[in-house]
């Protein structure tokens, strides 16, 4: 499955991946699977830090457009609209990175790999993180979820923006023991609940990464899952793989399939995760003298990471590089943020006070602990 629209462009970011990656000692490859890749100089790689956080707007960097959290956009039940507010993260994500690229700054949540969109079920308030996703109902959030994969990558002849499906899969649980927990399911409520968004996402959406969740889903850690790996190799997958941060070590600290930090890399590895959120990865070198990986599998997973980095321009000139600052928090960006906050209102009981009366209010109060509380009123993520 191509990501881009010219398939001789795909095969030749394929070699250049592969031909780059050969040039590295073992120890460089295992240094770029962190998602805090240092820069390799005499290869004219720089550093390059793999989190960036985009659901509602650019997190976390600074100056963005703030959109409404995705559980409530969702309730406006619009498409399009969910298109342009992923247009619109793409494009203020390509203009920041941009910016701080220019001035040598490539740190956390400065990247154009942004962690976005989360398309857990969340059917049960007491599971947390339920503000990210785009509620219950597995076919909302499918079409929500291409959507927006759509916008943030868009049409170019290089991705503007990586979006990232997460958190792969079954993320429902209890919230304080979701690094413990195991989400046990049924095939069929795989197929009709936990599994369609991701499939269209990939099939459909063509998105470029994919995020495993903390859980293990009916007893395998997702993040080193054989199953889940076998359903994205069976949807044509060929983006990149990404942990959760320090799920990894979770296999051996928490969930208990494994003893220690290097056969939880190797169990990693070997089912598919590219890049590690978080620092276990850095028992890989250990885990290949051990004998638990190949340097093959190191080299593979080091590929994937450059094919994304190639497709997203970053070797190279792109019809994207004049897009800075002042395409943040554009008055467009942030009448779409005020068209999506009116769209999102959902009234669930009328007892009779509205429509209010105009005519005999002068002001409006609004009280409680977080009415002036910008960090609340942002969100998180």
């Amino acid at each position: 499955m191509k990501r881009t629209k010219n398939p001789a462009k795909e095969a030749e970011y394929r070699k250049r991946a592969t031909d780059l990656v050969a040039q590295m000692t073992l120890h460089e490859k295992v240094s770029q699977m962190l998602s805090w890749a240092p820069a390799i100089e005499r290869l004219g790689i720089p550093a390059y830090n793999w989190w960036s956080e985009g659901i509602h707007g650019i997190g976390r960097a600074g100056t963005a457009t703030v959109f409404p959290q995705a559980i409530g956009m969702a309730a406006a039940f619009d498409e399009d609209m969910m298109e342009q507010v992923g247009n619109a993260v793409g494009v203020e994500a390509r203009g920041k990175y941009n910016m701080c690229r220019a001035h040598g700054d490539r740190d956390i949540f400065k990247g154009l790999t942004v962690w976005a969109p989360n398309i857990n079920i969340f059917r049960d308030p007491r599971w947390g993180r339920g503000h990210e996703t785009y509620g219950e109902d597995p076919y909302l959030t499918t079409r929500l979820g291409v959507a927006f994969v759509k916008g943030l990558q868009g049409d170019g002849e290089v991705m503007r923006a990586a979006a990232c499906a997460k958190h792969f899969a079954v993320h429902s649980g209890p919230e304080a023991i979701r690094h413990e927990f195991d989400a046990v399911a049924d095939k069929k409520d795989l197929e009709e609940t936990y599994l369609p968004a991701f499939e269209a996402l990939v099939k459909e959406a063509r998105v470029e990464g994919v995020m495993g969740a903390y859980n293990r889903t009916n007893g395998e850690p997702c993040c080193g899952s054989t199953y889940l790996q076998s359903r994205l190799k069976e949807w044509g997958f060929n983006g990149y793989f990404v942990s959760d941060c320090w799920a990894i070590a979770d296999f051996h600290m928490h969930h208990h399939v494994t003893a220690t930090a290097t056969e939880s890399v190797a169990l990693a590895l070997k089912n598919g995760c590219d890049v590690n959120c978080g620092n276990t990865y850095l028992h890989l070198y250990k885990a290949y003298e051990e004998g638990l990986v190949t340097e093959d599998e190191i080299t593979a997973a080091c590929e994937h990471l450059f094919r994304t980095r190639m497709r997203l321009g970053m070797f190279d000139e792109t019809e994207y590089d004049k897009l800075g600052y002042m395409d943040v928090e554009t008055p467009e960006h942030l009448a779409l943020s005020r068209k999506a906050a009116e769209t999102a209102c959902v009234l669930l009981k009328n007892d009779g006070i509205l429509p209010l009366d105009k005519s005999k209010i002068d002001t409006i109060a609004v009280i409680g602990p977080n009415a002036q509380n910008i960090g609340a009123l942002r969100g998180n993520y």
